[in-house]
């Protein structure tokens, strides 16, 4: 008996110890260096694309705001405001602190500093100034009023990080802005064309015959399609002008709309054949059988019993699908066709610095390395997924 006990308490000592699924693909992909250190680049490219605004207040740089004064600027140097914005930022400061303002124009001119016959132009008078000298001299008149202006005065000098583009504005935040939306549009498309894939392929596997037959047919010839000559073709359409769209639509967001319907009407059917194969050996199996005699419905058997089972290579094609279409946006926008200035994109920055290679090399390699970057690390997570969630590959 005892003899009998031994096998069968190994074997539940052994189910005690088997680690369940999602622990299992978790260790499997760790053991993926490339992939781990890919999920963090990628982790960090979120947090960019989340706190883009925090990133924006807190260096208190514009994407937008052009300063022709300092243009190719290389890393690391510093630029001073133009006259318009320094007038129109004193202009604000002296509506919003009336009192303090007046001291400090009185000061001004006690001490000389500007000679102004209209006290109310001193502090105008004063921002015509170098920055630097405006600043010392107002650290000189010792009034606790007049720190909140030198604070104003300090945000005249900027540093540019990563330089200055060929209008002046700084490049690091355009970079952060422009990871913001190749990156929404790059993980949009990619998880709209994973679900419509997943529905064309689950109902051609499922159904078969004449089903299946058109729903593979229609896909075969769209993949026959030359690609980039039909992004370039649709690109060229103005959607404001189509009956329906013209109220959805609007020139503000039409270009990066445009980007995401056009990558989104050819990028799903891998997907879609990807799925169908996996729906086509899974409705042979067992369970659906089983399914099918306790009288569920078709719609029932296709999402709570097939779909849990396609979800691994879903997740793989949605992770290579998103760099795959970074590379699709930085393409039109490097032809111009894709998101249109001044909204920046990675694909548009490398577009206005095509003839500056020589004069600004580093216009064009910062941008192409983000393409780079981020393409090798979405392929790199892809393939550690594909690897973790292989059933011949996890580990016991």
């Amino acid at each position: 008996m005892a003899e009998l006990q031994n096998p069968i308490e190994k074997r539940q000592m052994d189910l005690e110890k088997a680690l369940p699924m999602w622990k299992m693909v978790l260790d499997q992909f760790l053991t993926h260096k490339p992939a781990m250190i890919s999920a963090v680049i990628i982790v960090m490219l979120f947090l960019i694309s989340i706190f883009a605004y925090q990133l924006q207040n807190w260096t208190g740089l514009d994407p937008d705001a052009q300063n022709i004064n300092y243009r190719y600027l290389r890393p690391l140097s510093h630029s001073q405001a133009s006259i318009d914005i320094r007038e129109t930022e004193i202009e604000k400061f002296i509506i919003a602190n009336s009192a303090a303002a007046g001291k400090i124009e009185k000061a001004l001119i006690e001490k000389s500093i500007v000679q102004s016959i209209n006290p109310s132009d001193a502090i105008f008078d004063l921002a015509q100034k170098n920055p630097t000298e405006a600043l010392m001299a107002i650290q000189s008149l010792d009034l606790n009023e007049a720190e909140s202006l030198a604070t104003l005065f300090k945000n005249f000098k900027s540093l540019h990080l990563l330089g200055t583009d060929e209008l002046g504005r700084d490049v690091f935040i355009r970079l952060v802005f422009g990871t913001r939306v190749s990156m929404g549009v790059g993980i949009l498309v990619a998880i709209a064309s994973a679900l419509f894939g997943l529905l064309i392929g689950s109902i051609a596997g499922f159904y078969g015959g004449i089903i299946d037959s058109i729903l593979m047919r229609i896909t075969d010839g769209l993949l026959s399609l030359p690609m980039i000559p039909i992004l370039i073709l649709i690109a060229a359409v103005d959607l404001t002008k189509l009956p329906g769209l013209h109220s959805l639509i609007s020139t503000s967001n039409e270009s990066i709309l445009k980007m995401i319907i056009i990558l989104c009407l050819f990028s799903w059917m891998t997907v879609a054949l990807l799925v169908r194969g996996s729906i086509l050996s899974l409705r042979e199996q067992e369970f659906v059988l089983a399914a099918r005699t306790l009288g569920a419905k078709d719609s029932t058997i296709i999402i709570r019993h097939m779909f849990p089972n396609v979800i691994a290579p879903i997740l793989v094609s949605i992770t290579l699908g998103v760099g795959e279409s970074i590379l699709f946006e930085a393409a039109l926008s490097f032809l111009g066709l894709g998101i249109m200035p001044p909204t920046p994109s990675w694909g548009n920055m490398l577009n206005n610095a095509q003839e500056l290679i020589y004069q600004a090399p580093f216009l064009a390699i910062l941008p192409g390395l983000m393409i780079f970057i981020t393409t090798v690390s979405f392929n790199y997570l892809g393939d550690g997924l594909q690897d973790a969630m292989d059933p011949k590959a996890l580990r016991r």
